[in-house]
């Protein structure tokens, strides 16, 4: 049976009639964005997906392609997911080839290319990079996500005040201080998640208001994961799962990576990039990947992904 997790949950569920499982379950499934962006920041909407993840796990259709294996990538990953992609583009070209006539087309002439316009070598390109990279998304940022991603939609009470829960939690266990890089802005979300509270009646349509959006959504905009850290992941993602030509994209993004500067040598996972990049050329040539669980846990530590 498919597991559910966080990453593949909408993907894995969207041909589920909720109708048909417990109230509990249809409220969680309606409520799950809210949930899902602090899954590893409380333990109380942690444990209480994982229970619902049990509830709605046997409810799964069991393969969305009946022709490949149960636990093949484009039957259990998210569709969203960077693998779930790759292995389509894989699949679709397979089915090509197997549906290529047999008799030769006529093929048309080639073109003769055109003389380019500039014998000028084009300028390097440098990777444009975030403002703020981080290993792990900061919790203010999650916060100020969420509520962003609340305008213009229909919320119940539930949602506005589990945000505030989630904010109430930081402040009293101090993960986010009155010295925090956005305690102001954090402190401004939460007033309005009251006084939205107060005024609602079940449910409203949010709306941040205008003073607030464009500066939020710049501070949004200004993070991101840092390079080194989201190959490191996608690395770990094929572990267990990895192919030929899935090992040979991920180290073409390596190589690339570490020559536009997108990965720097100052970057502190540095090492473990080269290191991943070693791992994947070992095995382009021996068909094996070597990689011990000492180092597996290591790259997980350094990603997030030990949790």
């Amino acid at each position: 049976m498919m597991k559910l997790t966080v990453k593949n949950y909408r993907e894995a569920t969207k041909d589920i009639d909720f109708k048909e499982l417990p109230d509990a379950a249809q409220e969680a499934h309606k409520e799950f964005d809210s949930f899902a962006d602090f899954y590893n920041e409380d333990k109380d909407i942690k444990e209480m997906l994982d229970n619902h993840f049990k509830i709605v796990e046997p409810y799964l259709n069991s393969k969305r392609f009946p022709d490949l294996p149960d636990r093949h990538p484009l039957n259990i990953l998210d569709k969203e997911s960077g693998q779930y992609k790759a292995a389509l583009k894989e699949y679709r070209e397979s089915t090509k080839q197997k549906e290529k006539p047999s008799a030769k087309s006529k093929q048309a002439p080639k073109k003769k290319p055109e003389p380019a316009a500039s014998a000028k070598t084009p300028a390097k390109k440098t990777a444009k990079r975030k403002p703020h990279e981080v290993d792990l998304m900061p919790l203010e940022i999650k916060i100020i996500k969420r509520y962003l991603n609340f305008h213009g939609k229909k919320v119940s009470e539930r949602q506005v005040s589990l945000l505030y829960k989630v904010i109430q939690k930081a402040a009293t266990e101090k993960t986010i201080r009155k010295t925090s890089r956005y305690a102001g802005e954090i402190k401004t979300i939460s007033n309005d998640l009251i006084k939205t509270y107060r005024e609602m009646n079940g449910t409203c349509t949010f709306e941040v208001p205008d003073s607030s959006y464009k500066k939020l959504k710049g501070i949004v905009d200004s993070y991101g994961v840092t390079p080194a850290v989201g190959l490191i992941k996608r690395f770990i993602n094929l572990y267990g799962n990895i192919t030929k030509a899935k090992a040979q994209r991920l180290l073409t993004s390596i190589t690339n990576s570490l020559k536009n500067g997108k990965v720097k040598r100052s970057d502190k996972e540095y090492e473990q990039v080269k290191n991943v990049q070693k791992h994947l050329n070992d095995y382009l040539e021996s068909d094996k990947l070597l990689i011990t669980n000492v180092q597996l846990k290591g790259l997980q530590g350094i990603s997030g992904l030990g949790k």
